[in-house]
């Protein structure tokens, strides 16, 4: 009786172990893991977090000047997206940017890097001629 006992119970923990094992894996593994990196075309390149609300800011901005139908530039998600952050990483560090120092918004531009929403709506109002 004893052993059918602790037979169950061991039986009982390995399940539990490799459920939770499973659920720790899956949710390491989620949206980041699974995203291919956005295709870079131009030589401006916009850096975001989709929630980031200074990102918004200049996002707004845009969409209220139509910044997009003036100035080629490429967005880039980087919160959501793995491969989009590294891709953010290598143009900090062409900047001189320390990792522990890069945030967003942040431009990328012709080799040089605008951080901050003033400074990028700047940089967007001169190459928009607005």
């Amino acid at each position: 009786m004893k052993k059918n006992i602790l037979i169950s119970g061991i039986i009982f923990l390995a399940i539990f172990g490799l459920i939770g094992g499973l659920w720790i894996w899956s949710a390491g593994s989620g949206e980041q893991g699974n995203v291919a990196a956005t295709p870079i075309v131009t030589d401006i390149n916009f850096f975001y977090g989709k929630e980031c609300p200074h990102c918004q800011d200049v996002e707004k901005f845009m969409e209220e000047n139509k910044i997009a139908e003036k100035v080629k530039f490429d967005s880039i998600e980087v919160w959501h997206n793995k491969a989009n952050s590294k891709i953010l990483l290598e143009k900090v560090k062409e900047c001189s940017i320390a990792e522990d120092e890069v945030g967003v918004p942040l431009l990328y531009a012709r080799g040089k890097c605008i951080i901050g929403a003033p400074e990028i709506e700047k940089f967007f109002r001169q190459e928009a001629g607005i």
